[in-house]
């Protein structure tokens, strides 16, 4: 039998050959999910998180997961106010460059061309991995060690990469618009979930909500989620009840319509493609947990989007 070909989108095509002979790695922080809505967009996981080496190796312990994860929301959040790109050194003195995804004048996400060492400044980057190491009193050597395995560019081509990234933010603004996405639609965050609040919640918590987010439009079920995490089903439906305060599968289900309510304001998806994109097995299935969540059928909730339509009769979690 014949294996099915995967999917590499136009855009994953690109960052990859961005990538190439240069030392850098490209990734974009989807701060709303609107990757996961644009076929030309998708991405896998390498291109949706920092995945090098020296970034594995500094987010191996919950603190330095944590650190990384301020110093993301920290750029995030510059990004997000200045409504710019921006460049500099991360608190561990690795050189990075980001950029907004700009759609109808609503920042998206955030893509990074990051990873890399600059010519002239490894002294710098050496003195803030001590600063860090004597911060959080760990051994410096390791970090170090570590470093040695970072590439290093020059700093003449940083304008050049700077004109690459910014390309890609273009090309991606014009697969998402050409692709029918309604921006105002989406709740943009400075970070993707599930660190969007201040609650501190256990890692298998954290880890299936961020799998629920970033597979909606997979028809997974709780048996499957609990097989990915490595636990037991009723371990993980219980954890999460006592740690989020609602029901699992209702949690999900929720995630879903509140996609499919987004997908629906797209004039170029029909109620099947929206199903398809929310991980329902057929349309009817999709029409009953659509009406019982929100109060009407997707069809009438779709014409009356197209006619201007108020539709808050609907009920969210």
């Amino acid at each position: 039998m014949a294996t099915k070909k995967q999917f590499t989108s136009l855009l994953q095509q690109v960052m990859t050959i961005g990538e190439q002979d240069t030392g850098m790695r490209l990734s974009f922080d989807d701060l709303t999910g609107v990757h996961l809505d644009a076929p030309a967009m998708k991405m896998d996981d390498q291109h949706l998180y920092h995945t090098c080496r020296f970034c594995v190796f500094a987010k191996k312990t919950d603190e330095g997961h944590k650190d990384c994860l301020r110093n993301k929301i920290a750029v995030n959040k510059l990004v997000l106010n200045r409504k710019s790109g921006l460049q500099g050194f991360c608190h561990l003195g690795l050189f990075g460059l980001a950029e907004p995804l700009v759609i109808d004048g609503l920042i998206m996400g955030v893509f990074y061309y990051d990873s890399v060492k600059v010519q002239g400044k490894e002294k710098l980057t050496r003195a803030k991995i001590r600063r860090y190491c004597h911060r959080r009193q760990r051994d410096e050597a390791p970090y170090l060690k570590e470093l040695k395995h970072v590439p290093t560019i020059d700093p003449a081509k940083i304008p050049k990469y700077r004109e690459t990234l910014q390309t890609i933010a273009a090309l991606a603004a014009f697969l998402c618009e050409t692709g029918g996405v309604q921006a105002n639609s989406y709740k943009i965050k400075p970070l993707r979930p599930p660190y969007l609040g201040e609650r501190v919640l256990p890692f298998v918590i954290k880890e299936s909500i961020a799998y629920m987010h970033a597979h909606l439009h997979d028809p997974f079920n709780i048996k499957q989620l609990a097989a990915h995490l490595k636990c037991h089903p009723d371990f993980l439906s219980r954890k999460f009840k006592k740690c989020v305060g609602v029901d699992l599968g209702g949690y999900l289900r929720h995630a879903r319509i509140d996609r499919a309510r987004i997908l629906l304001e797209n004039p170029k998806l029909s109620i099947d493609d929206v199903a398809e994109r929310t991980g329902f097995s057929d349309r009817v299935n999709f029409s009953k947990v659509f009406h019982r969540l929100t109060g009407m059928p997707p069809g009438l909730y779709k014409s009356k989007l197209g006619s201007g339509e108020s539709t808050q009769t609907s009920r969210r979690l």
